[in-house]
């Protein structure tokens, strides 16, 4: 009974912090309906997807028609399947040339999944089903222990955009840190470590090096002595594996017990990128992804933010996503997107790799998470924030608008299509990326960007001529959306226009009101 349209939220501030008008953007509302509504602004303009949908576990974690799906429901596994054709179909409309679409999943739905994946993108586009081994939390209490989920991959078409150049993420240990320190030893210079056998480092003088490769130095006022090889190494967490010493030798995450039991505080210090083993072709990626962060540590980087939640994707996971594409400035949407963690991952990757990707995040305001979890950390991340410890982390700038889905009715007639028109400014500014008021009246809607692209909105065709005066003395580039319930396309009244403005754009998709319904149904 109503069309889904794009609202800019009032509520929370739009942040400005680059003088360039590349912005990123926050969605809330349903999935469902903001795909269609980006069916107008961003159709075949997203390189990559990446989603998390809910697993379907039975935990009531899944919520169809507004109701959750309880673990005994016997339509449980198709109210799934149906719930995901229909935003994987859309989803599918909204992939560019070459793109890619990743979706995590775990057991309970991972061969339903991989068959409607088949069919809605076909058996030839499957890039390849990869693991990823997550390090994280596990059922104790099970006889065979899960420490790993899926992710399935598939291209719009036959040739996709990947990078010939992928790390491989299972190489721990960088071939090239320069000049990193371990400081804030523990105060009893006896404290002995304990690394794992065969860890790919040893301690030797005070240096921990890794074997063959360059040394991480250590602070001339900390001894370590005793070196001793063993099965495991105790972590304050409670948990004990070699991936997460490695993890705490690279990354700083976890604080390390010493031969007495007692926790330890050291800290490496990086004043080099690390930079990762890189493999000629992505034929040689191993399927298995290890080493790319935990849901654990996640969740810390936002409790040091003052935000909560549960289970959050590690950013070296979706970072390590978003580089199987090679486009630096992808396009890239997430519609299910939880606290956040691909837009923080795009930010990252574009400050390492000088990359100007583009994020859209779609998520609805369920425990209002957009506006306490979603926003605030984006927020935080491009302005910079203080944690929990007083410290200050630089934020690493940029431009975020926040949208809502607003809905206008649906009856085809003449005042519910003019109402529609009237309602689409938001969603035709995101689609021309133009922001900047030029100049507003009831019936004539003009605005641009800060490259001197225009928009001009006119509801009432015989305004035209009035419109193209507001442009007079204007120079750049200029597309323009006429209301009509005929469907006239008005190449004589822009004539004159078009031969004085080369830049003059005409879409390759005529959204006539018709298609634009079509598209919103």
């Amino acid at each position: 009974e109503n069309l889904p349209v794009l609202r800019e939220n009032q509520k929370n501030e739009i942040i400005h912090s680059l003088k360039d008008s590349n912005y990123q953007y926050i969605i809330e509302g349903d999935n469902y309906p903001a795909l269609s509504a980006l069916n107008i602004s961003h159709t075949k303009k997203f390189d990559v997807i990446y989603i998390d949908p809910p697993y379907n576990t039975g935990n009531k974690d899944f919520i169809f028609n507004d109701k959750i799906v309880e673990p005994d429901d016997s339509f449980r596994h198709s109210k799934w399947l149906s719930f995901m054709h229909s935003r994987l179909t859309t989803a599918k409309n909204l992939l560019a040339k070459g793109g890619l679409i990743f979706i995590s999943i775990d057991d309970n739905e991972q061969a339903q999944l991989t068959q409607l994946a088949d069919e809605v993108f076909g058996t030839s586009k499957k890039v390849g089903p990869l693991i990823w081994f997550y390090e994280g939390v596990n059922d104790n209490a099970a006889f065979i222990k899960k420490t790993h989920e899926y992710i399935l991959c598939y291209s719009v078409d036959d040739n996709p955009s990947l990078s010939n150049e992928l790390i491989d993420n299972n190489v721990k240990l960088s071939d090239n840190i320069e000049n990193s320190v371990v400081k804030n030893g523990p105060k009893n210079p006896k404290s002995t470590i304990l690394l794992p056998k065969g860890f790919p480092a040893e301690i030797k003088n005070g240096v921990i090096k890794k074997k063959d490769i360059n040394s991480l130095e250590v602070d001339k006022d900390i001894k370590i002595k005793n070196f001793k090889l063993a099965e495991e190494v105790s972590i304050t967490s409670g948990w004990s594996s070699r991936d997460i010493l490695e993890e705490f030798i690279n990354y700083n995450f976890k604080p390390v017990l010493d031969s007495k039991n007692q926790t330890t505080t050291f800290i490496i210090k990086k004043s080099g990128n690390i930079s990762y083993t890189k493999v000629r072709s992505t034929s040689h990626i191993i399927s298995v992804l290890r080493n790319l962060g935990t849901t654990q540590n996640s969740s810390e980087e936002l409790k040091q933010m003052g935000l909560d939640f549960s289970f959050p994707k590690p950013k070296g996971l979706i970072k390590y996503l978003l580089q199987f594409h090679s486009n630096k400035n992808a396009v890239v949407l997430d519609f299910f997107a939880g606290s956040g963690t691909t837009g923080h991952a795009v930010l990252e990757l574009n400050k390492e790799d000088g990359g100007n990707r583009q994020f859209i995040l779609v998520t609805n305001n369920e425990n209002n998470i957009a506006e306490e979890v979603t926003y605030p950390r984006l927020k935080n991340v491009l302005n910079g924030y203080k944690n929990l410890k007083n410290e200050k982390i630089d934020g690493l700038g940029g431009n975020l608008k926040y949208y809502e889905i607003d809905f206008v009715p649906a009856d085809n007639s003449d005042p519910s299509m003019y109402e529609l028109a009237i309602n689409l400014v938001d969603t035709l500014c995101l689609k021309e990326n133009t922001f900047k008021e030029h100049h507003t009246s009831k019936d004539i809607k003009i605005f641009k960007n800060e490259e001197d692209h225009y928009c001009c909105i006119v509801f009432d065709e015989d305004k035209i001529d009035q419109a193209l005066q507001k442009l007079n003395n204007t120079d750049g580039s200029y597309s323009f959306y006429i209301y009509s319930l005929g469907g006239e396309i008005f190449d004589e009244e822009l004539e004159d226009f078009i031969s004085e403005h080369p830049n003059t754009i005409s879409t390759p998709f005529p959204l006539t009101m018709k298609n634009i319904y079509k598209s919103l149904k």
